[in-house]
C-alpha cells in the first residue's frame, strides 16, 4: 500500500489547562447576559459604574463587560469576607487591552493585580508570626495593545508557597516562598475588578471570563499546553508537544494505537525535571501508514508516578492518483487577510464542504458551496471575524476526499 505526503490529511489538535489537586471555584462572571453584577458562580457584585454594559465582541464572540459611556472606571465592587478569605487563590480574567493604566483585581493592599500596559502583582503572605510579607512580581509583560483577548492569570499556592503569572497558560514570572504559608487578608476589604478602568472612553467590550477559585492542593507534574500530530513525509508522522511547566518530570513516552483503544509504546523522550518556561519537544513516527493513527503521551515522575495526556490523531491518505485535490492557505502565517484555496480536483461532484476548526477541535465556520467549472474552490479569510490569533484547521471535503491545511493567524 503507498501512501502520498501531504501537507496535513487530518490532525486534530489538544490544549491543556494548569490543573490542581484541589480548587474550587468561588466566583464567575461570565458576562453574557442580563446585568453586568450577576454572577455566574458565588455572590453578586454590590456596586459598579452607572455606565457599565453587558456587551458583544466578547470572547469567541460571545458577549463580556465593557465600560460603556461616558467614561466611568468599572470599579465592580465584590464583598469580600467571608468569600475570598481563602489560604490560596486562582483568578484568571480575558482582557484586549484598551489603556495604560488600571487593574484586574484588587483587594485593599493584600492583593493588587496589576494590568492594562504591563502586567504584575503583588500579594501578602501570613509570615507565620501574625504579621505578612508582601510578594511584588514587578512588570513581567507588556500587554499588547492589538485587541486581542489573552487570559491573564495569578495563582497562589499556600501548600508550597508557589505563586505565579501566566499569560495563556505560559508562566511569565514565579516564586517560590515557604511552605505551609496562607494569604493575608486582614484588613483588606472588598474585592474590586476594574479599578482604574475605563475603557479609555472607546465603549469597547474589554473583560471577560472572570474565574476565582480557592486552590490549596499542589499543580499537577506538567503543565501541558499543546499537543499535536502531523504527518511530515511518506510513511513518517511528527508528534510535537509544549509545556509551560514541569516538576520532577523524567521521562515522556510516546504511545500509539490504530483503533483508538489499544496502545504500544514507541518511544520515550527525556523531560526537562523542573522548568517554569515554556519547553518544546516532538518525535517521529517513521512506521505510519495510510489511516487514522492515534497518539498519547504518558509524563512519568523521578518517583515513578505517570499521568497519561491524549490523545491526538492523524489521518494518512491512500496513495489514489485520480482523487487528489491541492490545498492550499496563503499566505501562512496569515497576518490578517488571507486566502485559502482548493485546486486540481478531478472531475465529479460539484459539491465542496469547507470547514473551519480551531485548536481544541470546536468547529469556528462550516460552508457548502459548488466549486468553479475547473474544479478550484476560492475563499477569503479575515481576522476581524472574531479569529483570535493561533492555529486552525481548514478541511474540504469532496464526498469520500478529505484534504486538510494547517494555518497560523497573528
Amino acid at each position: 500500500m503507498n501512501t502520498i505526503s501531504k501537507p496535513i490529511t487530518f490532525a486534530l489538535l489538544f490544549y491543556f489547562t494548569f490543573s490542581f489537586a484541589s480548587a474550587q471555584i468561588i466566583s464567575q462572571f461570565t458576562w453574557d447576559s442580563g446585568s453586568p453584577t450577576t454572577a455566574d458562580v458565588g455572590p453578586n457584585a454590590t456596586g459598579i459604574s452607572a455606565s457599565a454594559v453587558v456587551a458583544s465582541n466578547g470572547v469567541g464572540g460571545t458577549s463580556g463587560l465593557n465600560a460603556g459611556l461616558p467614561k466611568m472606571n468599572i470599579q465592580m465592587v465584590l464583598p469580600g469576607s467571608p468569600t475570598f478569605d481563602v489560604a490560596g487563590i486562582d483568578v484568571s480574567i480575558d482582557y484586549q487591552r484598551e489603556e495604560n493604566a488600571g487593574k484586574f483585581i484588587t483587594r485593599g493592599s493584600s492583593l493588587v493585580m496589576q494590568g492594562f500596559g504591563n502586567f504584575s502583582v503583588s500579594y501578602r503572605v501570613d509570615d507565620g508570626s501574625g504579621g505578612f510579607n508582601t510578594v511584588s512580581s514587578g512588570n513581567v509583560y507588556a500587554i499588547p495593545n492589538d485587541n486581542t483577548f489573552r487570559t491573564y492569570r495569578f495563582y497562589y499556592l499556600p501548600t508550597t508557597g508557589f505563586g505565579a503569572l501566566l499569560v495563556d497558560g505560559v508562566i511569565q514570572w514565579s516564586n517560590d516562598g515557604p511552605d505551609g504559608r496562607d494569604l493575608y487578608w486582614t484588613g483588606s476589604g472588598d474585592l474590586v475588578v476594574g479599578s482604574g478602568a475605563d475603557g479609555t472612553g472607546f465603549n469597547n467590550t474589554f473583560f471577560d471570563n472572570l474565574i476565582i477559585a480557592s486552590v490549596t492542593g499542589t499543580p499537577l507534574p506538567v503543565e501541558l499546553v499543546a499537543f499535536n500530530a502531523e504527518e511530515h513525509n511518506e510513511n513518517e508522522v511528527d508528534v510535537q508537544w509544549q509545556t509551560a511547566s514541569e516538576r520532577n518530570n523524567d521521562y515522556f513516552e510516546v504511545l500509539k494505537s490504530t483503533d483508538g483503544q489499544n496502545y504500544e509504546s514507541i518511544g520515550q523522550v527525556p523531560g526537562a525535571g523542573n522548568s517554569a518556561i515554556l519547553s518544546e519537544y516532538s518525535f517521529t513516527d517513521y512506521n505510519a501508514t495510510a489511516g487514522t493513527i492515534y497518539y498519547k503521551l504518558r509524563q512519568t515522575d523521578y518517583d515513578g508516578n505517570s499521568e497519561v495526556f491524549g490523545p491526538t490523531a492523524v489521518t494518512i491518505e491512500d496513495d489514489v492518483s485520480d482523487e487528489t485535490c491541492v490545498l492550499i492557505a496563503y499566505p501562512n502565517p496569515c497576518p490578517g487577510n488571507c486566502r485559502v484555496k482548493l485546486s486540481d480536483c478531478p472531475i465529479g461532484s460539484p459539491k465542496i464542504q469547507l470547514m473551519m476548526t480551531d485548536a481544541t477541535g470546536h468547529v469556528i465556520n462550516e460552508i457548502y458551496d459548488t466549486r468553479n467549472f475547473d474544479g478550484s474552490f476560492d475563499i477569503k479569510i479575515d481576522k476581524s471575524n472574531n479569529l483570535k490569533p493561533g492555529i486552525y484547521i481548514i478541511t474540504a471535503s469532496t464526498g469520500e476526499n478529505h484534504f486538510s491545511e494547517k494555518i497560523i493567524i497573528n
